[in-house]
């Protein structure tokens, strides 16, 4: 008998886990607007709102925060180029956006007073007006939390990148920047216990903001070597803006032309550099022609493409390709 009532008791427990973990999902992700206002305030952060760190936010959302730690935002005040090309954080111009204070759609921010080591942070893209606004509609037992449709569109990253916005603006295309640098998939906001348990999954955007990985592919090369002209043209398949892109800062893409005899030996190396400062990146879908001339007795042509990121010198071969003169 005794067993019995020890098995009733366990089944008892057991569902009773059950039926409050069950009533707690419910109540979060369907009826919390009927949770008393005095229960919620028990469980707020008033802090989180006022003048946290990124720190803070990863108590709740360690993999959001891990995937930003790996992003360019993440090293926005404290990379050694931004550094460099700013002389030593003095030109004000360029301050804002890599410690920006709240980040509006199709505004330039302001500079922020404190945490700037911290970069493009949680608290400058989330927090507005006394709460944490986002893409979902939701509960967030530390803090109160807004939907706002405007994470869903390329006009929240043109406060910080206007001519990129403008490039990508002018080619028309449904795809917006986040379809490409904030890929989806589903996951969970939160990976607190036991909040994670009661939070529906949702489709999670991709915080470390990865840059295109240019493939060969993604460049269409042509070209004819008629006499002495070789003119290659250059077309970006890839990019739904100019390849590549800066609204400060100095990427590069560099087309290398080198001239061999017959015997093999280099008679000539020229190179054009494609650069958003030297207004010469390639536009989408749009062929960019270059001319080159051979040196007589030139037989053959190898050209390479070669990207060097912004926020590094090391080059990247991105494709070769050996060139023959026309018959």
């Amino acid at each position: 008998m005794i067993e019995q009532w020890k098995k009733y008791i366990w089944i008892g427990v057991a569902g009773f886990i059950f039926a409050v973990t069950l009533g707690s999902y419910v109540v979060i992700n369907y009826a919390y607007p009927f949770i008393p206002e005095v229960l919620v305030d028990l469980v707020r952060k008033p802090e989180l709102l006022k003048n946290a760190k990124a720190k803070d936010c990863a108590d709740c959302h360690e993999e959001i925060f891990e995937a930003w730690e790996k992003s360019r935002h993440f090293q926005a005040w404290t990379s050694s180029v931004f550094i460099e090309d700013s002389e030593n954080r003095s030109k004000e111009k360029c301050l804002s956006c890599h410690a920006p204070d709240v980040v509006t759609p199709g505004e330039k921010p302001s500079l922020r007073l404190d945490h700037r080591d911290d970069g493009v942070f949680c608290i400058s893209c989330h927090v507005r007006d006394g709460a944490m606004e986002g893409p979902f509609e939701l509960f967030s037992p530390p803090h109160p939390t807004r939907k706002n449709q405007d994470y869903r569109k390329s006009k929240f990253c043109s406060s910080c990148h206007p001519k990129t916005f403008k490039e990508w603006k002018a080619i028309g295309k449904d795809a917006i920047c986040q379809d490409c640098h904030m890929r989806r998939k589903p996951g969970r906001l939160t990976q607190k216990f036991p909040l994670s348990f009661f939070h529906s999954s949702k489709q999670v955007a991709n915080h470390s903001f990865p840059a295109g990985i240019v493939e060969d592919e993604d460049i269409a090369v042509d070209y004819k070597w008629k006499g002495t002209a070789i003119t290659v043209k250059l077309t970006n398949k890839f990019a739904l803006h100019n390849l590549p892109t800066a609204d400060n800062g100095d990427p590069r893409f560099y087309l290398y032309l080198t001239l061999f005899d017959a015997n093999g030996e280099e008679l000539d190396r020229a190179k054009e550099i494609l650069a958003p400062q030297q207004e010469t990146a390639l536009v989408y879908g749009q062929p960019t022609p270059f001319l080159f001339l051979a040196p007589k007795g030139a037989v053959r042509a190898e050209i390479e493409i070669m990207r060097k990121p912004a926020w590094t010198k090391e080059k990247q071969s991105i494709k070769k390709l050996e060139i023959l003169p026309s018959n």
